[in-house]
């Protein structure tokens, strides 16, 4: 198995988590007021992020494409072959959305959080035609 293809199950158990937690948030002041659930949450978003922006620029280096910071990795998505299009630019949000769990948590905006947890499709695209380049690169 491939360093890429472990970082994919590691994405997909990260998504498969927040899809299942999900229903148990009924608003962003719960997501606040339960530490457990609000660490889990943002531990599994920030995970999700991180392995976008690593898988893609893995991608992006085995192509030999440069990239400058971690929104131009997931955007060069864009010229990969199999790449749904549009896909590349829903993603490019990930790296902004990264950086604000990890250095402006403590003036979080909870309710983007909520939509960052109904917004996870693009994620399971991202996955799913990652995942078919690799079947097809073997």
């Amino acid at each position: 198995m491939t360093h890429l293809v472990d970082r994919l199950a590691e994405l997909r158990r990260h998504l498969d988590h927040l899809r299942e937690i999900r229903p148990s948030i009924s608003n962003s002041d719960e997501l606040k007021r339960n530490l457990s659930l609000h660490n889990d949450v943002m531990f599994s978003l920030l995970m999700v992020a991180q392995l976008v922006i690593d898988i893609s620029g893995e991608l992006a280096a085995r192509r030999g494409i440069r990239f400058e910071d971690y929104t131009e990795a997931v955007r060069s998505l864009a010229a990969l072959e199999g790449m749904p299009a549009g896909l590349p630019e829903k993603l490019a949000r990930l790296p902004g959305f990264r950086n604000v769990l990890l250095h402006e948590y403590a003036v979080l905006d909870y309710e983007l959080v909520i939509e960052a947890l109904d917004d996870l499709q693009p994620v399971e695209e991202f996955i799913l035609a990652v995942a078919a380049q690799e079947a097809t690169a073997t």
